[in-house]
């Protein structure tokens, strides 16, 4: 069963609008670039374990996908958990195409592709210390300690894994995607006593949805970038080209003549996600582009129904559910 569902994490998103509203001439744009590259993989590679995940029985399992808990003193972020009450695995989701070889003397992959080679952080390095995140997790909140069986998912069916054959413990860790039912089988033969109750069960569902912990991330404090760098404006939502103008109630696009009643929603939207969720008339002016006040008062009215403060100090709150 699902108990928590894949959403598309927030950064990928913020980064997606980040580099629609920055120059490409930005020093920071090949930076942020490669990044939400990283990011998309990720997501993707998680995406791709759908079709192997949906062969476990739902009623033996529950799954919770992008986890974040703390362990009182730091967050720790599980891609896949899998929960019953015989044992908890959870999934680290890599999607590195290429060669990888472990190197388990250096704590790090190294990526072969294209003749070249690339240093990766060791992730079943990672999953350890996850592991023993989990274990003091569940000690802070009481719970039965279950055995825990980290793995590293390699999502990319292409990938060739290799390994330093003096290492015992890391193929062990280290799977392709496609043998995730195999290794639940595994363990379900290894861990065959209970360590939780229905209600103990029903009870961990929910502490691990309620301690669930989204990462606020200031996308211009962690580039140290400036607001006034993002290019201002309505994109076109035909040929994306900056900017379109206000004509007789509609948006123009100036490069492809494109017309759009509502392309300033998107805008809004972008507004929400990399500055701020709420809005001034004055600031809808120099973000959407030239508009009159009482243009860009109808347009907040129209677009966000809820308001705070009047005349001059009045914001809109940006409906999240369109963003």
């Amino acid at each position: 069963m699902i108990a928590k569902s894949r959403a598309k994490p927030i950064f990928l998103v913020k980064l997606e609008t980040l580099l629609k509203r920055l120059p490409e001439g930005h020093p920071k744009y090949s930076l942020i670039k490669t990044d939400y590259d990283r990011q998309r993989a990720g997501y993707i590679g998680e995406k791709l374990l759908e079709f192997p995940l949906s062969y476990l029985p739902g009623k033996d399992y529950l799954i919770f996908h992008d986890l974040r808990l703390s362990n009182g003193r730091h967050f720790f972020q599980i891609d896949v958990l899998l929960l019953t009450p015989f044992f908890i695995s959870f999934l680290e989701v890599k999607n590195i195409s290429g060669s990888i070889f472990f190197n388990s003397s250096f704590k790090q992959i190294i990526r072969t592709i294209e003749g070249k080679e690339e240093g990766f952080a060791d992730p079943v390095a990672q999953v350890k210390r996850q592991a023993e995140d989990l274990k003091n997790w569940l000690v802070r909140y009481r719970f039965p300690v279950l055995p825990i069986e980290p793995l590293v998912v390699m999502a990319n069916e292409h990938t060739v894994i290799k390994f330093d054959p003096r290492d015992k413990i890391t193929p062990y860790l280290v799977i392709p995607s496609l043998d995730i039912i195999s290794k639940m089988r595994f363990y379900e033969k290894k861990f065959t006593s209970s360590f939780l109750n229905a209600r103990q069960l029903k009870k961990l569902y929910s502490r691990l949805i309620a301690d669930h912990t989204p990462a606020e991330i200031d996308i211009f404090q962690r580039y140290a970038i400036q607001k006034t760098d993002l290019i201002k404006g309505i994109q076109c939502p035909s040929c994306l080209s900056f900017p379109m103008n206000r004509v007789h109630g509609n948006w123009k696009c100036l490069a492809c003549s494109h017309v759009s009643k509502d392309a300033h929603i998107q805008a809004l939207n972008d507004y929400a996600l990399l500055i701020s969720p709420t809005i001034t008339n004055k600031e809808a002016r120099y973000f959407l582009g030239s508009l009159s006040s009482d243009t860009a008062k109808r347009m907040l009215k129209q677009s966000c129904r809820v308001s705070t403060g009047d005349k001059k100090g009045k914001r809109y709150f940006i409906p999240f559910d369109e963003v």
